[in-house]
């Protein structure tokens, strides 16, 4: 069953009737951990509220490498447990959801002279595999690591390790999770920013919270809930220090910029994902065949801009990215002019609160999830894409309040497919896995055959999430709940009028407002995903 309010119809009133409730938690922040811990909370039984000021994983959980992986250089740094942990997550990711988070072979190469050499590195994958319980990991020919990766630099290459850890669409990831806490009664809305929030007192104790909220579409609500949770990401402040408190451990949010190129596979052809070690500072990269394009990254830098400022690569970073490229498949001869397009994420890594940036290296940063409380909310910070259900379990495990009506649903096989006949037979298998049971009603609204050119993209998928899952704007459409402004080189401009129809059909846009939205739209993919035209 999906969000009544995610259509364009049903918004307006269920906005007005938010306030009408009390809220058990509200969650602040719509990225792949608020979508998580919306989930879990749903799931458990509380009444259970999100909100995002902007669109759901329009942040870094729309813009990360897209790897569901347990990290091998955090194994080789002696991080275990992170390593277990998501190791373990990625394992249980792969089975809930096929086809949406899949499993991806990626390959070592081993140059004469070079780090990593095969026998430690194997040694690490034989570790790598026992703590998912499963071996994964086995030797290649130079003739196998040639097909694999057609023009990867073979000079000096006596063989390779091939392995395995996942890959997913963020957004979508992030989507389908929000989409199954509505299941269980948990309610996402886009574009609501929270203005202000106000402890309430009731005697000696906390009366909850008034939360002043802004929609972008309707006057200003005050809504209240007895528990507030931030999980923000990158966008969150570091906590204030209590030096009279011996339990109180605070952070420093440090938050770190990775950008980033997609490719054409004609001009990258890659059948699995290379691990490319960059000849400056050793440090790993991977090149990876993501929707039948090849991605290359990423950066590890500090992001010293303002927050609010669009996230964009640099030019060192640019600079960065092609000498790898160049190093490892110097036959395909990449220059920027070969890039579709480009995009930039931050993620919110927890740095003691002592150390100086200065003197830590952004990639020797620890990445484990952090919570703790302040001004009576709670803050859930750090981590990974691949543990956000681990992040999100141990987040609502902190309240000190149970739901009314207590609900100890496991987390469901959430790719659970039983149907092999009938209808079915005639929907693709890539929509299956990517939409679940609401794959009937997709081919019913538009027979899902015809693909958008040059994507993955079947163009039912517009149809359904202009008329199902809360578009907005042009851009939750083009760059969220589908890649398509990505994938063009020209961002979709061949697709305008097509657009503007469907737009006009499914969001009632007369001509100015299609227009305004183009523009935005325009305006939002030359700022943060246009391969930058450095002087």
């Amino acid at each position: 069953m999906l969000p009544e309010h995610w259509l364009v119809k049903g918004r307006t009133e269920a906005l007005h009737h938010l306030a009408d409730k009390e809220w058990d938690i509200i969650i602040i922040g719509g990225g792949i951990s608020g979508a998580g811990l919306l989930f879990e909370a749903s799931r458990r039984g509380y009444r259970a509220l999100l909100l995002e000021k902007n669109d759901f994983a329009s942040g870094s959980s729309s813009q990360s490498s897209k790897l569901v992986h347990g990290g091998i250089r955090y194994l080789a740094t002696g991080q275990l447990s992170l390593t277990r942990n998501a190791v373990q997550a990625r394992e249980h990711l792969c089975q809930q959801l096929p086809g949406l988070v899949e499993h991806l072979p990626l390959v070592m190469p081993h140059y004469r002279n070079h780090l990593p050499g095969r026998f430690k590195f194997r040694a690490l994958m034989w570790l790598y595999d026992l703590l998912a319980g499963k071996k994964y990991h086995k030797g290649l020919s130079a003739a196998d690591i040639q097909k694999a990766a057609p023009s990867l630099r073979s000079q000096q290459c006596y063989g390779a390790t091939q392995f395995k850890d996942a890959i997913t669409d963020d957004a979508r990831l992030t989507l389908r999770v929000l989409l199954e806490a509505a299941q269980y009664g948990g309610k996402a809305f886009n574009y609501c920013k929270v203005d202000r929030i106000q402890l309430l007192e009731s005697g000696n104790q906390s009366g909850g919270f008034q939360i002043d909220i802004s929609p972008e579409d309707h006057p200003m609500l005050s809504l209240s809930a007895r528990q507030v949770i931030h999980a923000t990401g990158a966008w969150t402040q570091s906590p204030r220090a209590h030096p009279s408190d011996p339990h109180d451990d605070p952070v420093k949010i440090r938050p770190l910029r990775g950008s980033h190129l997609l490719f054409s596979q004609k001009r990258l052809p890659l059948e699995k994902g290379v691990c490319l070690v960059h000849p400056d500072d050793s440090r790993l990269m991977f090149a990876l065949p993501w929707l039948g394009h090849s991605l290359v990254g990423t950066t590890d830098l500090d992001h010293k801009e303002h927050m609010d400022e669009p996230i964009r690569m640099q030019q060192q970073e640019q600079d960065y990215l092609f000498k790898a490229i160049n190093h490892y498949f110097p036959a395909s001869k990449l220059t920027p002019k070969d890039c579709l397009s480009v995009w930039s994420g931050v993620r919110p890594v927890l740095s003691e609160p002592d150390s100086n940036p200065e003197h830590k290296a952004p990639s020797d940063e620890r990445r484990e999830h952090k919570l703790w409380w302040q001004d009576g909310q709670l803050y859930l910070c750090g981590g990974k894409l691949t543990t956000f259900q681990k992040m999100a379990e141990d987040a609502i495990d902190q309240l000190t309040f149970r739901p009314q009506t207590p609900v100890a649903k496991p987390w469901p096989d959430l790719g659970a497919n039983s149907h092999n006949q009938g209808e079915f037979l005639l929907i693709p298998e890539a929509l299956h896995q990517m939409y679940g049971a609401d794959v009937l009603p997709l081919n019913k609204m538009i027979p899902a055959e015809q693909k958008v050119a040059a994507t993955p993209y079947y163009k039912a998928e517009l149809h359904w999430a202009l008329a199902h899952l809360a578009v907005k704007h042009l851009d939750d459409l083009l760059l969220r709940r589908t890649r398509i402004g990505l994938l063009y080189a020209d961002g979709g401009t061949s697709m305008k009028d097509e657009l503007k129809t469907l737009c006009q059909k499914y969001m009632h846009w007369d001509d100015t407002t299609f227009e305004d939205e183009w523009l935005r739209y325009q305006q939002t993919y030359r700022n943060l995903y246009q391969q930058p035209d450095y002087k």
